[in-house]
Formats: C-alpha cells, sequence, structure tokens
C-alpha cells in the first residue's frame, strides 16, 4: 500500500511536502518506511523520523536537490515480520499516547494542558471537570473568555474595571466616598448614586434622599440630584483640578408658580382665585387642581373656594394668608396698571375673604382706593399664597415621608 498524496521536495536530509498530513492516522506514515521519488533518475529514501503533517527527515541526503516531485511511500511493509513488528510498535505507542491524555481529561478537576492528537493534529484543552464546575466552585480564566474570578468585585477587577467604573452604582453615605467618585470621573463616564447620606461640606448642599446622577467627559463632569419632595433639583460642575463648584437649585413647577401676568414667583402652597373657572384659559390649571372657583396646587391640597356675592370670594381650608415673603398678585394690564383693587381679610379659623372693587383715584389722598364692587376681570386670576395647617394633605404625606428617610448618625 502507497501513501503519495500531494508532492515532495527534499534538500539534503530534509524533506517537506505540499499538500501532504503525514500525521494523520489513516496516512499511516512512520519512520523506516521507505519513500520511492520518482524524479530522473528515481531515487529512495528511507524515513529517519516524522516531524510534522509537511515534515520529515530522511537518509541518504538527496544529490541532486529535488523539488516538486512525485512520491510514494511503502505504508504496508507488514509483509516481513520486521516491518509487521514496527507497525504495531508505532501503533501502541500512538495509542498509550492518546488514552492516557483523555483518562486525564475525564478525570482531573485542574485546569491543565491536556494533550492529544485528532487526525494528526495536537490540541490542548481543559479537563471536563474544570468545564463542569458551576456557580462558586471555579472560574474561566479570561483566555478562555471570563473573568478569571468568581466574585463579582474580583470581575470588575479582572477586565480592569476599577470600582465598577464606567458605569457603577454608590451607596454614599459620607463625604468621602462622594469624593473619591468625583476625583474618578476621568474620560467618558457614568455613575448613579442611591444619596441614602447627605453630601456635607462647603459647596456641595445635596439632601438626604436625592438620588444622584454623574457624568463626565474628559475632565469635565456635572452632577444633578433629584430629591423625592420639595427640596429641589440641585446641579453642580467641575473641570480637573478645579475642584467643585457651587450649588445651583433649579426651579421648576413645584418651587414656583406663573402668576396672573405671567411672572414666576418663588412658591408654597397657592390658591389661584377666578370668577369663572369655566371659561379661563388652559394655563388656569397647568400643574393645579380645580377646586370650586379657584385651582390649587399640590400643596395647597383641601382648599376651595366660592364665590358670595358681587366681588366677595370665601376661600377655605388653609391658616390664612402666608407670614412671610409675597402673599397676593393681581392681575394687570400690558402696561402694568392694575385691573382691580383688593383687600383681603382672614378669620380665627383661617378662611380669607377676598373683596375686589374697581379703582377709584382719591383726590384728598392722592392715592388709588377701593370702588364699587366689581368681579375679578373675565379670564384673569388673583393668585395667592397661603399657609396650610399641620394636618392638610401634603404636610402629612410630607411627615410620613420623612420619618422613613435614613436618620443622620449622631456626631
Amino acid at each position: 500500500m502507497l501513501y503519495n498524496t500531494g508532492t515532495i521536495a527534499i534538500n539534503g536530509n530534509n524533506a517537506s511536502g505540499t499538500g501532504t498530513n503525514w500525521t494523520a492516522p489513516a496516512s499511516q506514515v512512520r519512520a523506516g518506511q521507505t519513500i520511492i521519488v520518482m524524479s530522473n533518475p528515481v531515487q529512495m529514501f528511507q524515513i529517519s523520523s516524522v516531524n510534522s503533517a509537511t515534515s520529515m527527515t530522511v537518509t541518504p541526503a538527496a544529490s541532486p536537490a529535488l523539488s516538486g516531485q512525485k512520491y510514494g511511500i511503502l505504508v504496508s511493509d507488514n509483509i516481513s515480520v520486521d516491518g509487521l513488528a514496527q507497525a504495531m510498535s508505532q501503533l501502541i505507542k500512538e495509542y498509550d499516547e492518546n488514552i492516557g491524555a483523555w483518562e486525564t481529561f475525564a478525570t482531573t478537576s485542574a485546569n491543565q494542558t491536556i494533550t492529544v492528537t485528532i487526525n494528526g493534529t495536537t490540541i490542548t484543552i481543559p479537563g471536563i471537570g474544570k468545564l463542569a464546575q458551576k456557580g462558586t466552585n471555579g472560574a474561566l480564566p479570561i483566555e478562555q473568555g471570563g473573568t478569571g474570578e468568581t466574585t463579582a468585585a474580583g470581575a470588575r477587577a479582572g477586565i480592569g474595571l476599577k470600582n465598577g467604573f464606567p458605569i457603577a452604582e454608590y451607596n454614599a453615605t459620607n463625604e468621602t466616598v462622594i469624593d473619591n467618585v468625583v476625583a474618578k470621573m476621568r474620560g467618558f463616564s457614568l455613575a448613579t448614586i442611591q444619596n441614602s447620606g447627605q453630601m456635607t461640606g462647603e459647596f456641595y448642599e445635596i439632601p438626604q434622599s436625592a438620588p444622584t446622577l454623574w457624568v463626565g467627559a474628559n475632565d469635565t463632569w456635572f452632577l444633578m440630584s433629584v430629591h423625592y419632595l420639595t427640596r429641589g433639583i440641585r446641579i453642580m460642575s467641575g473641570y480637573g483640578t478645579a475642584g467643585v463648584t457651587t450649588t445651583r437649585l433649579l426651579l421648576d413647577n413645584l418651587t414656583t408658580t406663573v402668576d396672573s401676568n405671567g411672572f414666576i414667583k418663588k412658591a408654597s402652597p397657592i390658591a389661584r382665585l377666578s370668577d369663572n373657572p369655566e371659561i379661563m384659559p388652559a394655563s388656569f390649571l397647568e400643574d393645579f387642581q380645580l377646586s370650586g372657583y379657584a385651582g390649587t396646587n399640590c400643596e395647597a391640597e383641601g382648599v376651595t373656594a366660592e364665590k358670595l356675592s358681587t366681588g366677595v370670594y370665601e376661600v377655605r381650608g388653609a391658616k390664612g394668608l402666608c407670614s412671610e415673603g409675597w402673599t397676593l398678585e393681581v392681575p394687570q394690564d400690558e402696561n402694568g396698571n392694575r385691573l382691580c383693587f383688593v383687600t383681603t381679610e382672614t378669620s380665627e379659623n383661617g378662611t380669607v375673604t377676598v373683596h375686589v372693587f374697581k379703582r377709584r383715584f382719591d383726590i384728598d389722598s392722592a392715592m388709588i382706593v377701593a370702588g364699587e364692587p366689581m368681579d375679578i376681570p373675565s379670564g384673569r386670576w388673583i393668585d395667592l399664597r397661603l399657609e396650610m395647617p399641620e394636618n392638610s394633605a401634603w404636610n402629612q404625606r410630607h411627615k410620613e415621608a420623612m420619618k422613613k428617610e435614613p436618620q443622620e448618625p449622631a456626631s
């Protein structure tokens, strides 16, 4: 039987093949066999060793050198006792090598190198015990597609994510942790912080229970913190080693109101008093709920208003007007002139009575005073800033929420 796949080139004692697979078990090529090269004249060699699928050592040395020649290897030399003995010896040797490797593969739990020969090709694989490990019993090395670790922290470190960046979640309870987060904001990165403890310090002013978002780009970063109640939205930014800038408070619909004249004012409990809610513009109830003749914001929940007579309105459910800051805003025309004259009275139970009059110029005092009663101008409203009782719906929700907040540790 001959093996004659491909072509052969021989230079000295080194033979190389093109299109050959001399190490494949099916080829049966081994040391001691005879090679016949179809050169002119024909040359014969004996195989000293098979080095690879395309390389072997032969004897004697070729003279002259051969290239691209057809050839034949006498692989069935077992018509003699010596040939049969060599063939059996080589077969047993290869069997012992492979069966030992497969036994190690099936029984070991170590991540060791196991070498087997398949179709003449040598490959390395981990033991089956290692492949079968799950959960905390083992870790897949990085070079095999794993992290090399069995814990989350170890896995992050194994693949180069220090402290969870570029994407991480922190439970920040003190200034040191927050400072460390800021210090690590390099490159494009994003972090969310469940701020269960207040961020203290000269510039922070970030309240407790205010989830915070950090975003960085190169040496710059910004922070946005949103409190779940009325502490507002705060932002902060910084650049490189310049540190933290002063925290800025954003105005929103919970901390401000737009009055009847379109101006933004600091808000608390607000009631918008009108003469006919049915003909009011859509802006009248933006972030407000209708309650009788008034629109109320969330902090003024429970307040209601009714019209008693021409120019007389009663607002109930509050403790009166706010004790500090602005208390009411009267609608104006495009030139800033007030459209009516307004006075208020507050009873002991907190009910506010609003009186609306026509404006009249008093010659003696040279002042605008109350004239004849009139209704609130059509399509306009009077803003009332109120003081709410402790048992109001808003205050009760606020108290319950504050009870659930984590308490600051005693100093």
